[in-house]
């Protein structure tokens, strides 16, 4: 059979390859009327962009005393045109990346190379690539791969032929997963099951909500390296929403060789296309780097039956083969009528080195016939169509699906009140007819007839819908109303009478929009009748303008139900109503995005059930007027995984974070971190709880002179600025609508954080210069100890520059810390700074600086043991060079004397210093040789008696920019 496969695939193909083909869809042959339904690839010929190149290569290497640490980045981009009529695109990227123990939400970069040239007449892509195929209704296929992919198209055939073929290899495996939306919730859906971190291929994913493809970049972003969905926009899933995402994700243990090809013949009036594929484990790969000889002679026996194996190694992956062909015609006649006929074979081996096992096969057929396939039915006022489709028990149609989804799960269920269980009643010969009339009452109105049915081969289960609709349209508006009836059996039997209706205005500044479902159900079962009703409902108004637009919507979703099972009156199973709010506004000196979500559940007899999501962002002012500012406000409520910071380990003393045991918690700029930050990640250690959440952050500033025209005195050269940054969170059931602003409301949330700001800023002509930033902040942390710290600050900076080269600055901190983590800490802390800065010879300058800084605290023991005071001298001189655009380098040398009698104090009471002497050298360099390399390196030495050892950290970088 193998051999036939291919031997025939290859007939049909050498009349034709495809390099980019788009398919007509099934259900709108109104394509060919608009002339736009077969895609040309553009002339490359016309291109006018020149051959360029872009990209950077970074290395990194950071020597610390415990080991060393190399991080590295290439991203090459290469495009334009080679010659007049030939094109190239390549890219090289090396993120050099490892993947993490948590799921993180700040990595989308992968590592891919590619080289690809193409012209009027052929391409040729090597490295890696995607192979999509989306010309057939049953077949679709999107896999990501290493190999070589090409095809031509040449004047053969009238200029209406081409094709395209692949050969690659992968460690990929193809994953399906369906759930439902989660209410409030838009961001973090993990694509594991078990939310697991995975390395998703990137752009393999297919994102479904409610059987509707969505758009990549516009609906939602995925998180390729952790595997994490967030939605984007107006979309937000809500609980009964059916979310479905197929994707690739990297295996390591499963090798797959893919072999494929394309061909078609598209002529105004006929399609012809034949494509098909191999997608096998590659048995030899497997046999020499994973499998052992006990695994391969256990899967030479293998009966079809569970493995029992007698070690605890990870479970053993039956290597298997898929191979599939498709065959489809598409024809037109004046534009009118519209035939599409497809056939499909499917043949797989569920164990490729096991004679005793081998794997379904089967054959899929599907059909389209239309007299009139205009969308308003321009030849006729009457047309009439006909669909149908056979396919075989041993043809999978939920697996690679293709663009006539006519077996989708959310579909029979939506639709033909079918897989309300599982899928497995489609292991089965599945049969589908339909025939519908469409005619057209006069210009604007339209009306259409429909009925199908569909069984299996056995008659053990079967659905009959019929519908009939009426329709207006024109280019201001848009409303349809359709009466439905659907009856099936399956596990029951059910008969469903059912109306929609919608209207949306297309055109004007306001713009009303509506659509209702209401469906009425009988169910029986065992002679047990009950009997359901069900409906959903959604209206609002737009209005657009010339800067932006509103929308405001509101909806419900209600299901009553009696019978034999609920008793006799009608009992309330679902309640639900939705509030759904939009704005955009864009001018020079004001802009405003904004989504407000609100959505109240109640089933059952049970409590309603609240959710809801607010995103605000706003800027407003300028520079140029004198006062500017911005305010971001969030909200939510929804059950959803906690997110928490995640610190990755590196070589010891190569990172910048390190954990303080004393006070439980993560210090970031420090010398000798044995962590780096990674970002926020899911914290799957502790389940899915509700929780309220809210955060807002505004800051301000105000200078009187500009504002105001002010020309002479103080406020022409003050500017006045405040900030306030808060958020919080709640689990405990309490709902909060924004986030505290007092230390009482932060103890009372689980955690959260604010910070308060001001600023007295004074810019005198003269050069001098007087800072007042007062400020306070408070963190209260989600840990498995109480975790909250106070901190109260008022820091002073003066300066005065005497010339362009001299200038004299003093700067005061005064600070005061309380922290209750493993124990309860509180200090003061008093940081005075004197510096001097000296330029000379274009570039060069000196800095000597002077510090005193005192701590003093204690602890929650009372005692004076639990006392501390402490004291800092630091004396440094930096000498620089300062070159703009060229070189920065300078060598700092520090002295720093810490005298604090031997006491316990936490790390951040000294800076990090401990008691006794400390010397610390540092020095970075930073070189632009040209607008296209850049070096640089920083190196730090710190020894003393305050330091266990000698300490040297370096750290180098190579940058080049194409």
């Amino acid at each position: 059979m193998s051999r036939q496969f291919w031997l025939g695939l290859l007939l049909l193909a050498a009349c034709a390859f495809a390099v980019n083909v788009d398919s007509l869809p099934v259900w709108d042959p109104a394509l060919l009327v608009r002339g736009d339904s077969f895609v040309v690839n553009p002339d490359t010929a016309l291109r006018t962009d020149s051959l360029e190149t872009h990209g950077y290569k970074t290395v990194q290497v950071t020597v610390g005393d415990g080991g060393t640490q190399v991080d590295q980045e290439l991203r090459l981009s290469i495009q334009g045109r080679l010659t007049d009529s030939v094109y190239i695109d390549a890219l090289l990227s090396d993120v050099g990346r490892r993947a993490g123990d948590q799921t993180t939400a700040t990595l989308r970069e992968v590592d891919q190379i590619y080289f690809r040239v193409e012209s009027p007449h052929y391409f040729l892509h090597l490295g890696d690539l995607t192979w999509v195929d989306t010309s057939m209704g049953f077949t679709g296929m999107s896999r990501a791969s290493l190999g070589v992919m090409g095809g031509v198209r040449g004047d053969f055939g009238g200029g209406y032929t081409q094709v395209r073929g692949v050969v690659g290899t992968d460690e990929v495996g193809h994953f399906t997963r369906t759930f439902n939306g989660v209410s409030g919730q838009q961001q973090g859906y993990s694509l594991d099951a078990y939310g697991s971190f995975i390395a998703v291929v990137p752009e393999s994913e297919t994102v479904w909500l409610n059987g509707v493809r969505l758009v990549r970049g516009r609906d939602y972003l995925v998180n390729y390296a952790g595997g994490m969905l967030d939605f984007k926009g107006a979309v937000l899933p809500s609980f009964d929403d059916e979310i479905r995402v197929e994707y690739d994700a990297y295996e390591g243990d499963n090798i797959y060789t893919l072999k494929g090809a394309h061909a078609s013949y598209h002529h105004p009036n006929l399609y012809l296309d034949v494509s098909g594929f191999r997608l096998e484990n590659d048995v030899e790969r497997l046999k020499r780097g994973v499998w052992t000889d006990d695994d391969y002679a256990l899967l030479k026996k293998d009966r079809g039956e569970d493995f029992n194996r007698d070690d605890t190694l990870p479970p053993l992956n039956r290597p298997d083969r898929t191979e599939r062909m498709n065959a489809r015609v598409r024809l037109q006649h004046n534009r009118q009528f519209y035939g599409d006929f497809e056939m499909a074979l499917n043949r797989r081996d569920s164990n490729m080195v096991a004679s005793r096992v081998d794997g379904p096969e089967g054959r899929a057929f599907r059909w389209y016939v239309t007299s009139d396939s205009t969308r308003d039915l321009l030849h006729f006022p009457l047309a009439m169509s006909v669909y149908g489709n056979r396919v075989e028990q041993g043809y999978d149609i939920l697996q690679y699906p293709g663009s006539d989804l006519d077996w989708n799960l959310y579909n029979l269920r939506d639709s033909w009140d079918l897989a309300y269980g599982d899928s497995s009643f489609l292991n089965d010969d599945l049969l589908h007819d339909e025939f519908a009339m469409r005619s057209r009452f006069s210009r604007e109105w339209f009306g259409h007839a429909q009925w199908g049915y569909r069984r299996n081969a056995g008659e053990d289960w079967n659905s009959s819908r019929v519908e009939l609709g009426i329709e207006h349209r024109n280019r201001n508006a848009l409303g349809e109303l359709s009466l439905i009836r659907v009856a099936s059996e399956q596990e029951s039997e059910m008969e469903r009478y059912q109306g929609t209706a919608s209207a949306e205005y297309l055109l004007g500044m306001v713009r009303p929009f509506g659509r209702g479902d209401l469906r009425f159900t009988k169910i029986t079962l065992d002679e047990i009748e009950d009997e359901v009703v069900y409906g959903k409902s959604s209206s609002g108004v737009g209005i657009f303008f010339d800067r932006g637009e509103v929308r405001e919507s509101i909806g419900g979703r209600m299901a009553k139900r009696r019978g034999d099972t609920y008793g006799d009156d009608w009992a309330d199973s679902l309640w639900a109503s939705t509030w759904l709010q939009e704005a955009n506004y864009n001018s020079r000196y004001f802009t405003l995005s904004h989504l407000l979500q609100y959505e109240r559940v109640r089933r059952d007899s049970s409590d309603s059930e609240n959710s809801w999501l607010s995103n605000l962002d706003s800027r407003f002012g300028g520079e140029e007027l004198g006062w500017q500012g911005n305010v971001s406000y969030r909200l939510g409520l929804t059950e959803e995984q906690i997110y928490t910071a995640v610190y990755k380990a590196v070589a010891p003393g190569t990172g910048d974070v390190r954990y303080d045991s004393l006070t439980s918690s993560y210090i970031e700029g420090v010398d000798n971190g044995d962590f780096v930050y990674e970002g926020m990640g899911r914290n799957d250690s502790v389940g899915a709880v509700l929780s309220s959440d809210a955060a807002f952050s505004t800051e301000l500033r105000f200078n009187p002179g500009l504002a105001l025209g002010i020309r002479d005195g103080f406020l022409r050269d003050v500017t006045f600025g405040v900030s306030y940054e808060g958020e919080g969170s709640d689990t405990t059931g309490r709902r909060i609508y924004f986030p505290p602003v007092n230390r009482s409301q932060l103890h009372r949330t689980t955690s959260g954080r604010m910070e308060v700001g001001g600023l007295v800023d004074w810019q005198h002509p003269s050069g001098v210069s007087l800072a007042y930033k007062p400020g306070a902040s408070f963190d209260k942390k989600l840990s498995s100890i109480s975790y909250y710290e106070t901190s109260y600050s008022h820091e002073f900076d003066a300066g005065y520059r005497i010339n362009l080269d001299h200038f004299v600055g003093a700067t005061l901190l005064i600070q005061e810390n309380e922290l209750s983590a493993m124990q309860e800490w509180n200090w003061d802390i008093y940081d005075g700074t004197l510096r001097y800065r000296f330029d000379f010879l274009q570039g060069f300058y000196v800095q000597p600086l002077g510090r005193y800084r005192k701590g003093e605290g204690s602890d929650d023991t009372g005692s004076e043991l639990g006392e501390f005071e402490s004291d800092l001298w630091e004396t440094a001189l930096r000498v620089g060079y300062d070159k703009q655009k060229k070189v920065n380098a300078f060598a700092n040398f520090s002295v720093v004397q810490v005298e604090s009698d031997g006491d316990v104090i936490p790390y951040q009471v000294m800076a990090g210093y401990s008691d006794g002497r400390t010397y610390r050298f540092e020095f970075s360099l930073s070189v632009d040789l040209n607008d296209y390399l850049s070096m640089g390196c920083h190196y730090i030495l710190r020894f003393g008696d305050a330091e266990e050892n000698i300490f040297q950290k370096l750290s180098t970088e190579a940058r080049a920019y194409f």
